[in-house]
């Protein structure tokens, strides 16, 4: 009965065995084998059918059926092969492989090189751990689909991991349409920087012709590279550029970018420079710098005819240090600005300026706090003709402040300041030309500012989603008064530390303001206001009118700002004209924005009083609309004017992204001056790991 019993019990252990796997010890480690039906054709030949699974170091494969030689540990899997390496997944018909060399070859795969390639291919083969041989396939950086956005076609290919890809008889289909082919091409397979061209660009216009552009981007080291680019045009122009980027340190990076074209008509090289550098810390300072030149603006206007650069106006590059400790500040600059106007371009430089500024700090323990602006500069000026010298300015300002003690809810400041100027040169009588002869110029500023007295009332009871209302009524003064410097007319002007106004006059305000205690939020936010308010001269009258006309007073003013929920705001203001009692100006601006969609308009006009004639009434717009949900980004711009009734500005943006691949079109038509209407539009398709295939820039001048 006991050896019945024993029998028993090993026929089911074999009998599991034979459904839940097997193991075999190899000198490299156990294999680990599953199938339903198993069969030892010898001691090493292991032949597994239905749910077979292998398991091996970091190596799983599964399949239909399967044949293993232990001792070589060859083995060949026919029917839906997946095998699984680390992150890496490979499918297949049917699989050779070695899994002691982790070599082999697959037929009808689909596979994954890192870092976020995939490919397909009848016959792939798996040369070592990095290496694959494609046969009639596929490569691409989107999610194995049918049809993928973007993928290369191959008739062969060898592919190394983190290394260089090399394909032969190359096609690039978008959608599985053949837009491009190439005999042969060395494409970089690495999360690392690579040395190599990038995808060609392409493009017409009607200035241009056809355009062909390339760029070779090379990696110099581990803290720069540079990008050197070549642009071809059918109509004669010659594009070269090169770009330089670089990052030495933990805080600083910066690029530069030159680039010359060959202008065809006076057989001459046109250039322009960009460039800007950042860095944290340079001896306890903080560095910006920004450079920004061209040899002729309205060549490259008229070039590359977009709207930024017809919009163009003026040039501006810098090199700035700031460094701050406690209330003080010392700022260094040395820049450059280029105007350009009709007649002659105006070149203004400083070189350098330093400036120390002390914010408002107080004195001691009191209620008087005190401030200081202060600047040294060498200045080299260019206006034309004869106002073009080279000059100093030494300038100090100090000022005082004191809050009077008294209640909560009445605040009384007054302010007094000082400022002295001198100047190592100064214009003629004319102002036609520079005089090197100093000049000095002081004078004294005073002002008061009183708030209150101030009443306020809480609604305690809820009010919709608001827990308390506050309404808060508070007037305001506000004085100011600069003495006259003397002759201001020969004072050179290069910025508002120039500019004097002398004034004498206050402004009387009524402020009504409206807060809300949401139930959420910690504290109160303002809901709306409205201010009345009025200036009134001591001086000189504030409004003038033919026939000797004239007031003290000025226009009396009007201003409703509303925010009732967060991304909604609407700004109303209005100004009327108490001498011709009628309209100075008008203005209102709203914005919505929120769950990625956007809204703004603004319009504003403009009057004479004394004749009620519109000088100026414009409308712009703007419109948005982006979802985290939806591949959709889509934004309007327009500048109307009512006066003249036609659009100055009109630009649409629409943009596509999907999960590998993006497009973007964009058309833009600027029209400042009656009847030169400049129109262009701009296509860019974009690939993930392969950069822009396809940029379109065109004029549309001809429409």
């Amino acid at each position: 009965m006991r050896s019945r019993l024993l029998v028993a019990a090993v026929l089911l252990l074999l009998a599991l065995a034979g459904t839940a796997g097997a193991a075999d010890e190899t000198a490299e480690g156990a294999v680990t084998l599953r199938a339903d039906r198993q069969e030892w054709v010898n001691r090493s030949l292991w032949i597994g059918t239905g749910n077979v699974q292998i398991l091996y170091q970091d190596v799983k494969i599964t399949c239909d059926e399967i044949s293993l030689d232990t001792e070589t540990m060859e083995l060949t899997a026919r029917g839906n092969v997946i095998m699984d390496q680390g992150p890496r997944r490979f499918t297949a018909d049917e699989l050779t492989y070695n899994l002691r060399t982790k070599t082999g070859s697959f037929t009808n795969a689909t596979g994954q090189v890192d870092p976020f390639y995939y490919f397909t291919g009848e016959e792939v083969e798996r040369l070592d751990e990095t290496h694959f041989r494609l046969k009639k396939a596929t490569f691409t950086s989107c999610e194995p689909e049918p049809r993928p956005p973007w993928r290369f076609g191959v008739s062969s290919a060898l592919v190394e991991e983190e290394g260089y890809g090399r394909f032969k008889g190359l096609t690039v289909q978008v959608k599985g349409v053949p837009v491009f082919y190439l005999p042969y091409l060395l494409w970089p397979v690495k999360t690392e920087r690579t040395t190599g061209l990038l995808v060609p660009t392409f493009g017409y216009s009607n200035q241009r012709g056809f355009y062909l552009g390339n760029a070779l981007y090379i990696v110099g080291g581990r803290s720069w590279d540079t990008t050197v680019y070549l642009d071809l045009y059918s109509r004669g122009y010659l594009g070269l550029g090169n770009q330089i980027r670089w990052a030495p340190a933990e805080g600083a990076r910066g690029w530069i970018t030159g680039y010359t074209i060959r202008n065809k008509d006076g057989g001459t090289w046109e250039w322009k420079v960009d460039g800007a550098h950042e860095h944290r810390d340079v001896l306890g300072f903080r560095l910006l710098a920004e450079v920004h030149h061209m040899s002729d603006v309205d060549f490259f206007r008229e070039f590359e005819h977009t709207f930024d650069r017809n919009t163009l106006r003026s040039l501006y590059s810098y090199v700035f240090l700031t460094k701050t400790r406690g209330p003080a500040t010392l700022n260094l600059r040395l820049d450059r600005r280029i105007t350009y106007f009709s007649a002659t371009d105006v070149v203004l430089q400083q070189l350098p300026e330093v400036e120390l500024r002390v914010r408002s700090t107080r004195v001691g323990r009191t209620s008087l706090y005190w401030s200081l602006i202060s600047s040294a500069n060498l200045f080299n000026v260019d206006r034309g003709g004869d106002l073009a010298t080279t000059y100093g300015r030494v300038d100090v300002y100090p000022q005082l402040a004191y809050t009077l003690p008294g209640p909560p809810w009445l605040t009384v400041t007054p302010k007094v300041a000082v400022r002295g100027t001198y100047y190592t040169a100064r214009y003629n009588r004319t102002q036609t030309a520079f005089v090197n002869e100093g000049i000095d110029r002081s004078f004294l500023e005073a002002a008061l500012d009183m708030v209150g007295p101030s009443i306020s009332r809480i609604y305690p009871k809820a009010k919709g989603h608001f827990l308390k209302l506050k309404h808060l009524v508070e007037p305001r003064l506000e004085y100011r008064y600069v003495s006259d410097p003397g002759n201001i007319r020969r004072i050179p002007r290069f910025d508002e530390v120039d500019q004097t106004l002398v004034t004498n006059r206050v402004r009387l305000l009524l402020s009504n303001r409206l807060y809300g205690k949401e139930r959420e939020a910690a504290s109160a936010r303002e809901l709306g206001s409205f201010d009345i308010f009025g200036d009134y001269s001591f001086g000189d009258p504030l409004t003038v009118g033919s026939g000797g006309k004239e007031s003290r007073f000025g226009a009396l003013g009007v201003a409703l700002r509303l925010t009732p929920t967060r991304g909604v705001y609407i700004d109303g203001r209005a100004a009327w004209d108490t001498l011709f009692h009628s309209l100075q100006s008008t203005s209102l601006s709203a914005n919505l924005s929120g769950k990625g969609r956007f809204a703004n308009l603004t319009w504003y006009q403009g009057f004479i009083p004394e004749t009620g004639t519109t000088t100026s009434s414009q409308i712009r717009a703007a419109l948005g609309w982006r979802s985290p949900d939806s591949p959709w980004d889509i934004a309007v711009h327009a500048a109307y004017d009512v006066k003249e009734n036609r659009f100055q500005q009109q630009r649409l943006v629409v943009r596509y992204g999907g999960s590998c691949w993006g497009i973007t079109t964009e058309y833009r038509d600027l029209d400042f001056t009656a009847g030169t209407s400049n129109r262009d539009i701009r296509i860019a398709i974009d690939f993930k790991g392969l950069g822009k295939l396809l940029e379109i820039k065109s004029g549309l001048e001809s429409f």
